[in-house]
Parts: C-alpha cells; structure tokens; sequence
C-alpha cells in the first residue's frame, strides 16, 4: 500500500503517518535491543546476505564491487520499494538489499520498480519487475549490435543492446528503466575498460598469433560459473559482436610498417 492508497482509505492519514514512519530507519531505533531481537540486525542481515550472494559484485549492476566480509565497514542497503512512497516497508528487511551508488542514488534514487512514471499524456500505470528476494534462477541473455566497426571511434549510439529472454521481456524493460543500465552498458563498452579488451587482444596476437577465437574463449573462461568475475558477462556479448563485424580480425591481420634500414 502507497501513501496515495491510504489517504484515498483513510483522508488524513498521509501526513502522520508518513511523520510516523520516516524515522523508522535510523540507528536509534534499529539499534534497540527489543526490536533487534525481533527483526533482527542490519549487520547480521549484511553478513549473511554477502556469502549467499557469492559473487562480489552488486546484484542489480553486476559491475561494481560489492565490499565482502574482510572489510570492516558494509554497503548501504536501498529500499527497493521507496519509503517515501510504500509507508509499511520501511524496516521491512525483505524490501532492503545492498546497493551501489550508482544504482541506488544516481539511478534509481525513489523510483518505483512497480509502476511506470506517469508524464503528460498518462497517469502511473503498474508494471512487473524483478523481486530481489526471489530464489528464482534467471538466465538473462544480452546481445549487442555495433553499428561502427572502428573500435576506436566507437560512441554510445553505435551500440544497440538488447535483454531477453522474451517471457522475462515486461520484467526486464523495468530492471533497464530503474537502474539505467543501457546507458551504463553502452558507455562500458566505449570507455577504458572495452578499450582495454581491445588492447590485450592487440598485444596476445602481434606475441602469440592468437586468434579472435581463441580470445574470447580465453578472456571468458568459466563464464557459466562466475558470469560477474571481471565483467565477463559483458566481455562476452561484446567482444562476440566485434568478432562478428569483424573488427578483431581487422586487427589481427594489420602489421606494423617496418622500418626501412
């Protein structure tokens, strides 16, 4: 239930309650030895949340470092449902999840997963999204389509990135929408680190003869097990499409201009 949804119950609810409710996530309250053992702790919460996790990254990014349990301080967790706009969440540690700053504060901020913004044309109308808690296994697949072959040149609308599988499609759309990441993908794979992939495949083939092939299969080794591990689910989709234009084979068949004696 929304703010919007009480006040339209119960008219003049909305302000106390949300009076009532905004300082409940605090460390004054959280801290009380009564209501720990109740709901139990933040930290306990945290500690258990990293290993079952596994994989060291943020689950809604899968890029950034998620801190582990040899640091001694922790993430901050977001309130995937906001707590200024669902009242009866705001300590609900089903409804809290570590986050990264990017995700939480520069994208996400106090959008609701469950229901599209409403603009000019039309009201907030709800939608599906992912359930952070779920013990659901998804295989999201990512495809990428580059529209420049110079690598080097490459710009964010040069790429086209598209999530599947389609029956996950509505869910998908939400997860893209809430946590920016067409943007936050396209700029990954114009910025320092695709570039990087570029310049290891440059020097294992002038050293080695390595082949495009044979890079992609060594820079995503045990992709099925760790996906997350050094960006590799993203590696993946993108040096496959560089191979596919063939922009790696561009590159393994230049050779420096040599010198005249």
């Amino acid at each position: 239930m929304r703010y919007k949804d009480v006040e339209a119950r119960f008219p003049g609810l909305k302000e106390p309650l949300y009076e009532f409710c905004k300082s409940l996530y605090s460390q004054e309250l959280l801290g009380l030895a009564a209501l720990k053992k109740h709901i139990g702790d933040l930290k306990d919460h945290y500690d258990q949340f990293v290993p079952i996790n596994n994989v060291g990254k943020f689950p809604f990014c899968g890029m950034n470092d998620l801190k582990s349990v040899y640091h001694s301080k922790r993430e901050a967790y977001d309130h995937y449902l906001p707590k200024s706009i669902y009242p009866f969440n705001s300590i609900n540690f089903f409804n809290l999840a570590p986050a990264c700053h990017e995700c939480n504060s520069t994208y996400k901020s106090t959008k609701d997963p469950t229901f599209e913004p409403k603009d000019k044309l039309r009201a907030a109308a709800p939608r599906k999204a992912f359930y952070p808690y779920s013990t659901a296994q998804y295989q999201i697949e990512i495809s990428v389509t580059l529209t420049n072959n110079n690598l080097d040149t490459l710009q964010p609308g040069d790429v086209d990135l598209k999530f599947g599988p389609a029956t996950l499609q509505d869910e998908l759309d939400t997860w893209q929408d809430v946590y920016g990441l067409q943007e936050r993908y396209r700029a990954k794979f114009c910025d320092g680190d695709a570039k990087d992939w570029i310049e290891t495949f440059r020097i294992a083939n002038r050293r080695s003869g390595t082949s495009p092939q044979e890079f992609i299969e060594t820079m995503t080794e045990g992709l099925a097990e760790r996906p997350y591990a050094n960006l590799k689910f993203l590696k993946k989709a993108f040096l496959e499409e560089a191979h596919r234009i063939g922009a790696l084979d561009a590159i393994a068949t230049h050779q420096p201009q040599q010198k005249n004696a």
